[in-house]
């Protein structure tokens, strides 16, 4: 046990050097659950919590809906946010930006971005292929690992294809509907796909009215749901490397854990940011080399010869064989 605890130490020590303090916004409610229609858990720090309405969504929450799963979070900015089933959010206010990047994060499945009662900044948002920036109105995307789609509802939007290495955004009106590929080809069309429409969440078509003012006065806590394994968060740690860096900071007591452990040395080539925790004496700096100590000179001046290195003069055989003939 004093082990652990002692490891636990270096590692927090470690990774506050390596990777910072945590973020302002870490521990910031930033939103609300209205609308929970099935399950959905967040996981907060080292903490799974089972969601309900009237929860406070904080700042970078790793958000999982199931199956058949509807789930509304309205925002202290004035947007909202519907997720689908099947779906995995990094959830933040849609203003907010990190660095040049939405916060608010989309690593797979349904999500709908309602930004009309943003007050003075549009909403954003981020995912593994494209970034949806500055909607006005409401977008409907659907990520997916073969390919993503995204639906500007109501008001323009700018896309960025980022696995295709756009460094501009491009625009589209309100009605576009934009397919992005597994090759990374992009294709706008003026209305959605029928595939598209038969496979969107039906909540997603309702106008439902906003419920916050609901929960202002009344906070539900979240229901501790137990521990998460890794296999709960293996495509946050394998994400990319924007999104999973963070991890190390906030999921280092994990290391201590030896299933957890395992399972991060044996994907070591995909998250490669774990090696200083789980192996930090590959980083310790190397002692420099021993400095070779000169002899003392003997008696009478003179330095001993070393035997090992060659005379500087020749012998006297070599001297004669080595002289021109006359």
């Amino acid at each position: 046990m004093g082990g652990t605890v002692v490891r636990s130490a270096i590692f927090s020590v470690a990774t506050a050097v390596l990777f910072g303090g945590p973020p302002a916004w870490a521990a910031e409610p930033v939103g609300v659950v209205t609308i929970l229609e099935g399950d959905a858990l967040a996981i907060r720090g080292l903490s799974k919590l089972a969601l309900a309405e009237g929860v406070r969504i904080a700042g970078d929450d790793l958000v999982e809906t199931g199956k058949g799963t509807f789930l509304r979070i309205e925002f202290t900015d004035g947007a909202v946010v519907d997720l689908g089933p099947g779906t995995r959010a990094q959830l933040n206010r849609p203003s907010l930006k990190r660095v040049d990047r939405p916060a608010l994060y989309l690593l797979s499945g349904w999500l709908k971005l309602s930004a009309g009662k943003l007050a003075a900044t549009k909403g954003s948002f981020a995912s593994p292929q494209f970034d949806a920036l500055g909607a006005v109105g409401e977008v409907v995307a659907r990520v997916e690992d073969s390919s993503s789609k995204v639906f500007a509802e109501d008001g323009p939007l700018q896309i960025l294809n980022r696995r295709a290495g756009a460094k501009a955004p491009i625009t589209i009106k309100s009605g576009d509907f934009i397919s992005l590929n597994k090759d990374d080809a992009l294709k706008v069309e003026v209305r959605p796909t029928h595939e598209f429409i038969a496979a969107l969440p039906r909540q997603f078509e309702d106008p439902l009215p906003a419920r916050l003012a609901q929960f202002r006065a009344r906070e539900v806590p979240a229901r501790p749901a137990g521990t998460f394994t890794y296999a709960e968060v293996e495509v946050w740690l394998d994400a990319e490397p924007t999104i999973r860096r963070r991890f190390v900071r906030e999921w280092v007591a994990k290391a201590n854990d030896e299933a957890f452990r395992q399972k991060l040395d044996a994907g070591l080539a995909r998250h490669p940011e774990w090696e200083r925790i789980l192996y930090p004496e590959r980083f310790e700096p190397k002692p420099p080399p021993p400095v070779a100590s000169v002899p003392a000179p003997a008696a009478g001046g003179s330095v001993p010869v070393n035997p090992s290195v060659p005379s500087a003069t020749p012998a006297k055989g070599a001297e004669e064989a080595g002289a021109p003939g006359h």
